[in-house]
């Protein structure tokens, strides 16, 4: 009789074992038939989109340097490629006005000399009374009129004798030189060209779209020959530009090693940005008739959100409308997610599994201590 006791009592405990496992793998196949799904909030980010452009190098300033006088040239005092200052003379230049103008000045000198020798002579008759007022001061007035004839004269002729000497309006380098001696110029020849010495200027066109994002000071950055450097925006055209459709835009940066005038150098620049937005990742958004959606996960259970998006790169989505930042975004795709489907969230997979697990040990830590007992 005792023996039949210990005999179903084992029996009860192997089945007790038994049955939760049998029952536990059903349900955990239940719970593995739902998709399975990771889920992140939306999160706050900047998404910033740039767009190249081709720019040309001018000097940010450049004076074309011409005489101020016709004549031939009789000295050349520089080279292409010579760094200059203003005021350094360029050229010398011998004039036909400038011996007209000295005869004249000669000429005036002489007549006023002779009003002055007239005026001491006249004076001393009149203090004799051999002279009446009225002719001592025609006498005096004509000595005036001589001396402002003689200085008229010599200012121009001074003035002259400096346009002789061309000198350099600004300090920087000479780009070209355009004569050579005694060449003979006149006041519309360009003798040379001189290119500011400590900034240059980058010329490029924009888009509307990356106009709406540029503005005077930004930085912009500049490649050219493997070597990058940065410059800033300096002036914004208002009006599209009839041979490019862009807007034109100029930029400075300094002189430096491999930036040369004329040369085309590559822009890096903002096209469009949304700072501190709302974002989820680009593989969570999907269309319908090319309306944006995302699926949300509420309780188990994936729920079919559509949204208002805005810019976005290579990981991130600008969302402007339909999510809020605690929003449960369903991060990967499966065939079975549709709206209403049934899924199951990653983390909590990994708890139903680690259950599962535990009732399995336990069964069979239990069914070992039956037969132990027999």
């Amino acid at each position: 009789m005792k023996k039949k006791i210990i005999i179903a009592v084992a029996a009860v405990v192997l089945i007790a074992a038994i049955v939760p496992r049998f029952f536990g793998k059903e349900e955990t196949a239940e719970y593995e038939s739902r998709p399975t799904v990771e889920v992140r909030k939306p999160e706050k980010n900047d998404i910033i989109l740039y767009t190249e452009m081709i720019g040309t190098i001018e000097p940010a300033s450049k004076a074309d340097v011409q005489p101020k006088m016709a004549g031939e040239i009789l000295e050349v005092y520089f080279q292409a490629g010579d760094y200059v200052e203003a005021g350094q003379a360029l050229c010398r230049i011998d004039s036909d006005a400038l011996t007209a103008l000295k005869l004249s000045m000669d000429s005036a000198s002489i007549a006023m000399s002779e009003a002055q020798r007239t005026l001491s002579r006249t004076q001393a008759l009149f203090a004799t009374g051999a002279v009446s007022q009225q002719e001592m001061e025609q006498v005096r007035d004509a000595a005036e009129s001589s001396r402002i004839a003689y200085e008229s004269a010599k200012n121009q002729y001074d003035l002259q004798v400096e346009y002789t000497t061309v000198t350099a309006p600004i300090n920087g380098v000479v780009e070209a030189r355009n004569i050579e001696p005694h060449d003979h110029i006149d006041t519309s020849t360009v003798v040379c060209t001189i290119s500011s010495d400590d900034q240059y200027e980058i010329q490029f066109g924009i888009s509307d779209r990356a106009l709406e994002n540029l503005t005077v000071g930004d930085s912009v950055q500049v490649d050219k020959g493997g070597n990058t450097y940065e410059a800033h925006v300096t002036e914004i055209g208002t009006m599209v530009n009839a041979s490019t459709g862009l807007y034109d835009v100029k930029a400075s940066v300094p002189q430096e090693n491999g930036l040369t005038t004329g040369a085309k150098v590559k822009l890096t620049v903002v096209q469009d940005q949304a700072l501190d937005a709302l974002t989820v990742p680009v593989t969570a958004v999907n269309y319908s008739d090319g309306i944006p959606y995302v699926y949300c996960y509420e309780d188990g259970t994936a729920r079919k959100v559509e949204i208002e998006t805005g810019i976005y790169d290579r990981e991130r989505m600008e969302v402007i409308s339909g999510l809020a930042d605690d929003s449960q975004v369903i991060t990967t795709w499966s065939n079975e997610l549709v709206d209403g489907a049934q899924v199951l969230e990653k983390s909590t997979e990994n708890e139903t599994q680690a259950a599962a697990e535990g009732e399995t040990q336990e069964g069979e830590q239990q069914t070992e201590a039956s037969s132990a007992s027999n």
